[in-house]
């Protein structure tokens, strides 16, 4: 068996997004591999709770670093994440030198993180490195134009930090520089430089588990049809783009409500909204919950509502796809992509109104005919299982460390 070092500062069960993502990631690889996790020391008590009924894999190791207390003082939750983030992987680039010296480690593979802006710790461990997948998703110009001044000054700052990241950072240069081969799902936002060695790659997956998603036995409608967003409430994901446009179907359609999970700092604003709509009795808020809940509410679910502006193919939309879901979102990130209109319907954004209103358009649409919701709620959750299965993104995976140690 091969004997891998990957890195994945989030990996940890039952949180949803990218944690989940590392989690499953590094099981499928350890079925064929022994695999040395470097993840955050905070970890550790999350994987001992974890593995309590179902005992660790034994040829899974968990590896845990964090940098010195002095150096992570000033990080309160989100708060400043992304400069300790920085600091975490220069200060795992030691730690990984240690690992490979100890394990006689083949091959080191940068998993989760996947910021083609950041630099990798594993890039330094002097072995043969796989980076990714990475990426940055770019907000639209259409969408940018409908900020607030506040929220496009955010945007654009986001734009030139990523920008000097990806062309300018030296540790980022030195990080592509010494890939084998860089997985990446924004593969044209990499300098062509790097082109020999790119190649596109998913960055998620999805496991038929009842824990991440209750397969519906019949996708028949619900009365009344329930809409379901599940996300933080926050511009980027475009919580008020999902509120407005139900409240506009929902005027028009009577036989329909929307359950709203998360919680963020755009909450009491659209609650506040709802409240005035004339609808309000037709839209709950269920704040932020338990995976074992979210699971609950999809299973309720007739269509899944996420018009997210820049963002990854998030794990709760496969979720939703596998759970008999057709989605709507709007055209332009991974979930558009994805999405299109194979398994839901993914629209142009426009201007503030244009967007609301076509958003709107594509809900009724689905709610009004309902053979084509049945029909792609079927192929939501047929193209979760046969594109973006963990065992399929791990085979994938296991054909590139084939080519990395053959190449070496």
């Amino acid at each position: 068996m091969r004997r891998i070092l990957v890195s994945a500062y989030a990996c940890e069960p039952g949180r949803g997004s990218e944690g989940e993502i590392g989690w499953s990631l590094v099981h499928e690889l350890a079925k064929q591999n022994q695999v040395w996790v470097l993840t955050r020391a905070n970890n550790c008590d999350v994987h001992e709770d974890a593995f309590k009924g179902t005992g660790k894999p034994p040829t899974l190791h968990f590896v845990y670093y964090d940098t010195p207390r002095w150096a992570r003082w000033y990080k309160k939750g989100k708060r400043f994440f992304l400069v300790y983030y920085y600091v975490w992987q220069i200060g795992s680039a030691f730690a990984a030198r240690r690992v490979v010296k100890e394990q006689g480690i083949e091959l080191v593979h940068h998993l989760t993180g996947g910021m083609d802006w950041m630099p990798s710790g594993l890039a330094f461990a002097g072995r043969p490195f796989v980076w990714g997948p990475v990426g940055s998703e770019r907000t639209n110009p259409c969408i940018l134009r409908t900020l607030g001044l506040s929220d496009r000054a955010r945007e654009w700052l986001r734009s030139l930090v990523q920008f000097y990241g990806r062309t300018l950072d030296p540790l980022v240069r030195l990080t592509a520089r010494n890939a084998r081969i860089i997985l990446s799902h924004t593969p044209w936002d990499l300098p062509v430089r790097y082109a020999p060695k790119v190649v596109p790659y998913v960055q998620t997956g999805i496991r038929p588990a009842l824990e991440l998603a209750r397969m519906k036995p019949l996708l028949g409608r619900g009365s009344p049809l329930t809409v379901v967003y599940a996300g933080e409430l926050i511009h980027w994901k475009g919580a008020e783009y999902a509120v407005e446009a139900f409240l506009e179907c929902a005027r028009l359609r009577t036989d329909l409500r929307m359950i709203v999970v998360g919680d963020g700092p755009l909450r009491s604003s659209l609650e506040k909204r709802v409240a005035r709509s004339g609808v309000a009795l037709r839209v709950e808020f269920k704040g932020r919950v338990p995976m074992e809940q979210l699971v609950q509410v999809l299973a309720l679910g007739d269509l899944f509502l996420y018009p997210s502006y820049h963002h990854g193919l998030a794990t709760v939309v496969l979720q939703a796809m596998l759970t008999g879901m057709p989605v709507v979102c709007l055209e332009g990130d991974a979930i558009g992509r994805t999405v299109t209109f194979e398994c839901g319907i993914s629209v142009p954004p426009g201007s503030r109104p244009e967007t609301i209103s076509r958003l709107a358009e594509a809900v009724c649409a689905l709610v009004d005919d309902e053979p084509r919701r049945l029909e792609l709620a079927g192929r939501a959750r047929q193209m979760a299982l046969s594109r973006y299965s963990y065992e399929l993104v791990g085979a994938g995976y296991e054909e590139i460390y084939r080519r990395v140690l053959a190449a070496s």
